[in-house]
């Protein structure tokens, strides 16, 4: 007789937010918004420039008021408790150090705003400091001030500092944001880990996809105020819920064309000179002239026409490693998996069922 699956092993929603909303006068920043995260998993909220990701997640933090919906924490409605009450801390963009203080005191601030109510002593704050420094390996700069600090350094005494109260929900606002790109990398690798062996719930928000599909258990893809899809990073990248889903992952991203009526779209990697196509049969072949060649190292990007779209510019990924001929204001013969056409009502921009491209680019 097998056993029940244990309530522990069954993912469980630690914020729940519904219907929320948030205008300012006829601005929708937040427009309707329905969201579960669950205990333990790192979700990443992505979008650009006023999509209200930010709207959003300062509202789960207590820093602006909803217009309208509920935002529920470990079960209690906090929708209109103040942030200390909430069980949640924030890094935000900037970091925010006291630069008068040094790394312990820094740390420190948050348990002894809240001495009393937490009931903790200077040995238990000292204790708590410490233990959570050594978890970010920063233990050895207690005694230095953030001037003295690298940027991925002053990071991650931020985080120290929104987790030594042991949040319910840590929340990250681009914390990444000013860091140069090698130092982004790590800082990224370094996130991760901290955040799957303390098993904390994050939350994480950004403009950068990079980041989105390194770090996300699930993405959150927002704009304009709503929510456009939820996923893993990788059933977001291959199945895209709209065309702006397409679009906004993927560097270079997705091409789009105009068909009979709709649209549709294929991403650059898929699309390869028809000799690389194991099997051609269940692919659709394109006439491509070949405009331009970008060579960045393991890559070759490729910028040409498909015969019939001669002002939609395509691009192609091929792998510098495959040895084909690509010469510039030349035609070839390029191909795209069946399966990797991906096609959009033309008037929403909503993805829709396979149609025919018999007719078309040719």
């Amino acid at each position: 007789m097998s056993r029940p699956l244990a309530l522990s092993r069954l993912p469980m929603s630690i914020v729940q937010i519904s219907g929320l909303k948030k205008y300012f006068d006829a601005v929708h920043a937040v427009d309707g918004v329905d969201l579960a995260i669950n205990q333990g998993e790192f979700l990443v909220i992505l979008g650009p420039s006023g999509c209200g990701k930010t709207t959003l997640m300062r509202m789960i933090a207590g820093l602006e008021k909803p217009t309208a919906g509920t935002i529920e924490i470990g079960g209690e409605d906090v929708t209109k408790l103040p942030p200390r009450k909430r069980g949640v801390s924030m890094v935000f963009q900037s970091y925010a150090l006291y630069p008068h203080m040094n790394v312990f005191n820094n740390i420190a601030f948050p348990l002894r705003a809240q001495r009393r109510e937490l009931k903790f002593d200077k040995r238990a704050i000292r204790e708590k400091v410490v233990s959570t420094a050594k978890l970010l390996e920063i233990d050895m700069l207690l005694d230095r001030r953030p001037r003295q600090l690298s940027g991925g350094q002053r990071q991650r005494v931020a985080i120290a500092r929104a987790m030594v109260t042991k949040p319910a929900v840590l929340l990250l606002d681009e914390p990444l944001s000013n860091l140069d790109a090698k130092l982004r990398a790590n800082a990224r690798d370094e996130l991760k880990d901290f955040q799957r062996s303390s098993d904390i719930t994050a939350v994480f928000v950004t403009h950068d996809q990079i980041e989105a599909m390194g770090l996300g258990d699930r993405i959150v893809v927002m704009s304009e105020g709503k929510i456009q899809q939820i996923g893993t990073p990788q059933s977001i990248y291959d199945d895209p819920a709209n065309e702006f889903v397409a679009t906004f992952l993927g560097s270079p991203s997705m091409n789009i064309l105009s068909g009979n009526g709709f649209r549709f779209g294929f991403r650059p990697e898929h699309f390869l000179p028809k000799t690389l196509h194991d099997n051609p049969e269940n692919s659709r072949l394109f006439h491509y002239y070949v405009k331009r060649v970008e060579y960045l190292g393991s890559d070759r990007l490729v910028y040409g026409y498909l015969r019939g779209s001669e002002d939609e510019l395509t691009l192609a990924k091929v792998p510098s490693n495959v040895r084909v001929s690509l010469d510039i204001e030349s035609d070839y013969e390029f191909a795209v998996h069946n399966s990797d056409i991906k096609f959009f009502d033309k008037a929403t921009g909503g993805r829709i069922a396979q149609q025919n491209l018999a007719q078309a680019h040719t």
